[in-house]
């Protein structure tokens, strides 16, 4: 198994994945119902735009490659460097053009209510995580969330990691490393749960 940083260059394949993983993911059939048979290509395009605000932000981004083919990634943030630089969500901007103004409503809907269960202190946010559905259960999420543990306790403001699910299913695979669900709310039809685990 071999963990990478992500860069530029390798945003169409991340998107791929990132997309994959999360195709039948209930947020995304929330804030994508009304795609119709562009429903697939929407998530690609989200994930593709949202990757490169985040890199252009120097948000910590790792993939897992297997035998050179990529399984897995995650794209987080350091609560504590939270200036966003200027042009960075064009991309974004974008892609919102391209969506219907309920789906615009529905993603910022999403990230406000999202954000603001999120630990007050320092920390670090594994905004998304996603192995692609051909190599689930080998791991590889588990090691993307070790590294983002790792990130955390080598900064000397971060108090630990966050996360959030949409699905009851993911919980107890997170309460097994260590993660404590902090807030439970409900975001339209979802059920969003945030975690956090602290520093060791």
């Amino acid at each position: 198994m071999n963990i990478f940083l992500i860069k530029e260059a390798d945003l169409v394949e991340a998107a791929k994945i990132i997309s994959a993983s999360f195709k039948d993911y209930e947020v995304m059939r929330y804030l994508f119902n009304d795609s119709g048979n562009d429903y697939e290509a929407h998530i690609t395009e989200f994930f593709l735009a949202f990757y490169q605000f985040g890199l252009a932000n120097n948000w910590p981004c790792y993939g897992v490659r297997v035998n050179e083919q990529w399984v897995a990634v995650a794209l987080g943030c350091n609560s504590s460097e939270q200036e966003i630089i200027k042009g960075s969500d064009d991309a974004l901007t974008e892609f919102y053009k391209k969506i219907s103004p309920q789906a615009c409503c529905r993603i910022e809907q999403y990230d406000q209510q999202a954000d603001a269960a999120h630990p007050s202190k320092a920390h670090f946010f594994i905004d998304s995580i996603g192995t692609h559905p051909d190599h689930q259960g080998k791991g590889y999420a588990k090691a993307l969330i070790l590294k983002f543990q790792e990130l955390s306790k080598l900064d000397v403001h971060s108090t630990g990691v966050g996360l959030n699910t949409e699905s009851d299913n993911n919980i107890n695979f997170y309460q097994h490393l260590g993660y404590q669900v902090k807030a439970q709310q409900k975001i339209g039809n979802l059920t969003s749960w945030s975690l956090f685990r602290a520093d060791d």
